[in-house]
């Protein structure tokens, strides 16, 4: 019962959240035309491609680790845990991060023929790294199940990161607005995080204080987490990647009013998820928790929420798909009616996706990632390989989509014959 009031204030601000993005893609679209807001999905998409090199995993790897130690009640473990999130963020944004920074124009030149999607993805590289400190004070409030407090939090940054840029764009700043918005307000999280995290600091004898945090930075060494948090990383962004590569792909084989066609339908087929996150976020720490208490209550867990969000989400997504045509004339323009041809066949990738909600968090309970990420890169080489043969056939817009519902449908299946033969060797 606990976990479903959680889930239920998590849906709430996952509501708010949708509501602040969707509000700043329809003026984002409207302002800045197809092939602008075509640039615009192109900036970030090469940010995150960067972010796919400096993600070594602490975000998540620091959530399970904290939830395991503060279960235990291990404040010096907790303190290890936290001074190594800060420490090889410092190492990982003062190497890699800084060689992107600089490098971003040249590569975008290289990529797109255009250095200003490099120039302004400088901004949101920055700001990667600003983040380290609103993303430490969600993974401690979600670790003590203040799931309150974690949804304001949340609720205030998105609010900040959605209305600062959105402002700029209406005082015709266009792109530039758009990024240095989104800096200026990630910086403001990051001293909103710093003030809220002392706080529970003072009230928590769990939670380190920074200046306990500083002394210990020569304690630490990188190496006793580095192992377990890279092999999250590995997981955590290949899984992502499968998302973030059929944008890089078409910006480079056709037009921005292309990508900018393909950004609305994946960011309208991504709306029925808000029905999904807050679950997805509770079981990294409810399956670990229930593998303390046994194999049985975690096949339980696990097939029980896979079972219920598999059939809510396909009710909720076909929803999603009957009444996309009115929406996406609604609110994009017509400028945007050939989204509406790429929604339909792409539902095809996400039909299913409810089912696969405990995938992730089941793979790093039973800590078998090695073979999440063997399974998705198989998956993502046989997908490239098999889009070199039909790509002579088909257009890049339908070569893209078929990639897409490829990886899809492959990647659920492999991963659910795996944990399936797994999940029956605990009987």
């Amino acid at each position: 019962m606990k976990f479903i009031r959680d889930t239920v204030i998590l849906q709430w601000g996952s509501f708010w959240d949708l509501g602040l993005s969707f509000v700043a893609s329809i003026i984002y679209a409207r302002l800045l035309g197809v092939g602008t807001y075509g640039d615009y999905a192109l900036i970030f998409a090469f940010a995150s491609l960067v972010n796919l090199f400096i993600n070594w995993g602490t975000g998540y790897a620091i959530l399970t680790l904290l939830a395991t130690a503060y279960a235990k009640n291990d404040r010096q473990e907790i303190k290890d845990i936290v001074t190594y999130y800060f420490k090889i963020s410092l190492v990982i944004f003062g190497t890699i991060g800084a060689v992107a920074v600089i490098w971003a124009p040249f590569l975008s030149q290289l990529l797109y023929h255009n250095p200003v999607i490099g120039q302004l993805a400088r901004l949101i590289i920055i700001s990667y790294f600003c983040q380290i400190f609103f993303s430490l004070l969600t993974s401690l409030l979600q670790v003590m199940r203040k799931i309150k407090y974690l949804t304001i939090a949340e609720n205030v940054n998105k609010f900040f990161s959605v209305a600062l840029p959105v402002t700029l764009v209406l005082l015709g700043f266009g792109l530039p607005g758009i990024a240095w918005g989104y800096l200026v307000s990630i910086v403001g999280s990051m001293v909103f995080a710093v003030q809220v995290y002392r706080h529970f600091a003072r009230r928590n004898e769990l939670v380190p204080h920074f200046r306990d945090v500083l002394k210990n930075f020569g304690r630490v060494k990188l190496s006793r987490y580095l192992g377990y948090g890279f092999v999250m990383a590995a997981d955590n962004n290949i899984a992502n990647s499968f998302g973030l590569w059929p944008v890089m792909i078409l910006g480079y084989l056709a037009s921005p009013s292309d990508v900018a066609n393909l950004k609305i339908a994946l960011a309208y087929l991504a709306l029925p998820n808000v029905f999904l996150g807050p679950i997805a976020r509770l079981l990294l720490v409810q399956l670990p928790k229930a593998k303390v208490a046994g194999s049985e209550h975690l096949k339980a867990n696990f097939y029980k929420t896979s079972a219920v969000s598999g059939l809510s989400y396909i009710i909720i997504a076909g929803i999603f798909l009957v009444i996309a045509p009115f929406l996406i004339r609604l609110f994009y323009g017509r400028e945007f009616s050939s989204s509406i041809n790429m929604v339909y066949p792409l539902g095809l990738s996400v039909i299913f996706s409810g089912f696969t909600i405990g995938i992730g968090s089941l793979y790093r309970t039973i800590n078998k990632n090695i073979y999440g990420i063997a399974i998705n890169l198989f998956v993502m080489a046989s997908g490239f390989f098999a889009f070199l043969i039909w790509s002579h056939w088909l257009e890049p817009v339908p070569a893209v989509i078929a990639l897409v519902i490829y990886w899809a449908w492959f990647a659920a299946l492999g991963h659910f014959i795996y944990l399936r033969n797994y999940l029956k060797k605990l009987s």
